[in-house]
């Protein structure tokens, strides 16, 4: 449609049009994750890097994510993860990890979540084809695109992986605490496992906590972001001896990722959370892979380390995209030798470059 022509006349000696065309509207795109076939785990973040892909290729203003959960008000029960979750936790987890992504996503306009399926049926007719991820979705034969292989079959560019990035008042919030706790300026991250759930793919945390006092002797802060079940139950106080450690990161995405964000290096072990890192333009990302302490998705195919590595993409003993020695995975066990000759890499990588 043609916007009406102004008749207001035009100052005298003003030769400006006498109606100016307001700007091209741009549309944004409307990424949907369904919940009936899609994980409450920090996998969501494969799926907005996915939305981030398609809206810098669509030439899109962006992309609101809508999360959509199951009939019945229920959730996916397919993995052994999914099945260890109770529908409280899901929706807890849908509320503080799920969302949270959307507010840290560089191009996300907006979050939204449809708890009843009916009501989101009434929106998705209003939704244009063009404008919908993936395509051709339906509420009857849902699909979400959240798997690392199908992610990365794209190509993606190193642009187009840069899908995170910390609001400008979490990273001063950080710095404020950085100040206190990081004495030497050379913060370092150690994200640890010591979950309830699989409870033997947990860290080495005897190994992490002597690795942290090496790269403390080594001149650096390191600073344990431990995990959230440890921290919601109350189990980090005093868990890591003099070992400074960040709760506040567990429980705040946004906060993790600005502490993630202002470290020379960061360390993690089993991934989950920490893979952050690889969608944060130039954030460190020294991630040890559960080689020796293998989760049950992958045990129960029977393929070892070749299942690990297609769930993540990449061929055994490889790494995501653009790696280098501060951004790679790990696969040998989390020893302390094993830890300290990843971060010495690191960080001799990191002292030559520019």
């Amino acid at each position: 449609m043609t916007p009406p022509q102004s008749d207001t006349p035009t100052a005298q000696g003003d030769d400006r049009p006498s109606s100016v065309a307001p700007p091209t509207f741009t549309p944004a795109i409307f990424a949907i994750y369904d919940l009936a076939v899609s994980p409450v785990t920090f996998d969501v973040m494969n799926f907005f890097a996915f939305a981030n892909m398609w809206t810098l290729r669509s030439g899109a203003a962006g992309y609101n994510v809508i999360f959509v959960v199951g009939p019945d008000g229920g959730f996916r029960d397919l993995t052994p993860k999914d099945k260890s979750l109770d529908p409280y936790e899901k929706v807890w987890r849908l509320r503080h990890i799920m969302a949270a992504h959307g507010h840290i996503a560089k191009r996300c306009l907006g979050v939204s979540t449809y708890h009843r399926r009916e009501d989101f049926a009434q929106m998705l007719r209003a939704i244009h084809p063009d404008q919908m991820f993936p395509p051709g979705y339906t509420l009857t034969n849902p699909r979400t695109p959240f798997m690392l292989p199908d992610l990365f079959r794209q190509n993606l560019t190193l642009e187009e992986m840069d899908t995170f990035a910390p609001h400008p008042a979490a990273l001063r919030k950080v710095e404020s605490w950085l100040h206190r706790h990081a004495p030497r300026g050379r913060p370092v991250s150690l994200t640890l496992r010591t979950s309830t759930i699989e409870t033997a793919r947990n860290s080495n945390i005897p190994a992490w906590i002597e690795a942290a006092g090496r790269i403390r002797d080594r001149g650096f802060d390191p600073i344990i972001l431990p995990d959230t079940d440890q921290v919601t139950t109350g189990e980090h106080a005093g868990a890591f001896g003099d070992v400074a450690s960040y709760p506040l990161g567990a429980i705040d995405l946004e906060l993790r990722a600005a502490l993630y964000s202002l470290c020379a290096i960061n360390l993690a072990d089993n991934g989950g959370p920490a893979f952050i890192n690889y969608f944060m333009g130039t954030s460190s990302a020294v991630c040890f892979l559960p080689v020796e302490k293998l989760p049950e998705v992958v045990t129960m195919t029977g393929r070892g380390i070749e299942r690990l590595a297609e769930l993540l993409g990449v061929a055994p003993y490889e790494s995501f995209p653009g790696t280098t020695p501060a951004r790679r995975f790990v696969w040998k066990p989390d020893t302390v030798d094993n830890i300290m000759d990843a971060f010495d890499a690191a960080a001799e990588y990191l002292a030559i470059q520019p």
